[in-house]
């Protein structure tokens, strides 16, 4: 009888996370422990095999970092015997329904589908604001199994892009988002919603909706969101990189957001809980 796959959580997070990411990990290895999956959260180490010359590119943008080291580190305990499928979760991720995630070992590497919403105005708390719909590959849910091809060709991708790119023109998001986004429309990759994103304007409201109980539903950023999820939402990476940005919300509007996300459950539910 061949032996059960052994699926193993990874995450990583700096030294003294704000309380809205810890409650973030804590979800995740609530829910690793609930599908009996082993869970691992590292720190500063996550970068251990990322070459000096590819940080001295990229000062102060340890997320372009993290791109990497992620992959990296599922290699290794892939390479190592460790597991038969690894999970990677951003620290940002907060599993608000756990019970509807189901993530569990495939034939192929896959990764996060969000569904990013932006006002296409200039204002985005105009009440007249029209809201767009942009559905990125995101790599802030990563998986991957044992011998996977996906998993040493992004490396090597990432290396190459890195040492041939003009340290002026390093988007934020060219490692992971960027990059996964161009090589879905050529190879067509496996991905799930269950584990989307939570745009500011979205996160905005939420923060609305939490101070006012009684509020009803917009037809703003928070109705765009629920209209665009074809599957129930489990989890959303909150995006942390831009809290408390320009316009953004504050680490202390974010961790009443956390509490009304753990309250309204999956993504669809919003609806009955919130007209």
């Amino acid at each position: 009888m061949p032996a059960t796959p052994r699926t193993l959580v990874l995450q990583s997070t700096p030294p003294h996370p704000p309380p809205w990411v810890v409650r973030c990990l804590d979800s995740v290895r609530q829910w690793a422990e609930m599908q009996s999956h082993e869970y691992r959260c590292i720190g500063d180490e996550l970068f251990a095999d990322v070459p000096a010359w590819y940080l001295d590119k990229i000062p102060n943008r340890m997320a372009v970092a993290a791109d990497l080291g992620r992959l990296q580190w599922a290699q290794r305990l892939l390479d190592a015997n460790k597991a038969d499928w690894i999970i990677w979760l951003d620290a940002d991720v907060l599993l608000f329904a756990p019970h509807l995630l189901e993530l569990g070992p495939r034939e192929h590497c896959m990764f996060g589908l969000e569904h990013w919403i932006q006002a296409e105005s200039a204002s985005n708390s105009s009440a007249a604001a029209k809201w767009r719909v942009h559905h990125n590959t995101h790599n802030a849910l990563a998986c991957f199994p044992r011998h996977c091809p996906v998993l040493p060709f992004l490396q090597h991708a990432i290396l190459r892009l890195m040492r041939r790119v003009d340290p002026e023109r390093i988007a934020p998001q060219m490692m992971g988002p960027k990059l996964l986004g161009s090589l879905h429309s050529l190879v067509d990759f496996e991905r799930t919603s269950a584990v989307g994103a939570l745009s500011p304007p979205v996160l905005k409201e939420l923060h609305h909706l939490s101070q006012a109980a009684d509020a009803p539903l917009s037809t703003g950023a928070l109705a765009a969101a629920i209209g665009a999820q074809r599957e129930p939402m489990a989890g959303a990476n909150l995006c942390a990189t831009l809290v408390a940005d320009q316009d953004n919300v504050s680490h202390e509007q974010m961790l009443t957001i956390v509490n009304q996300l753990l309250a309204l459950g999956s993504l669809p539910d919003w609806v009955d809980k919130t007209v």
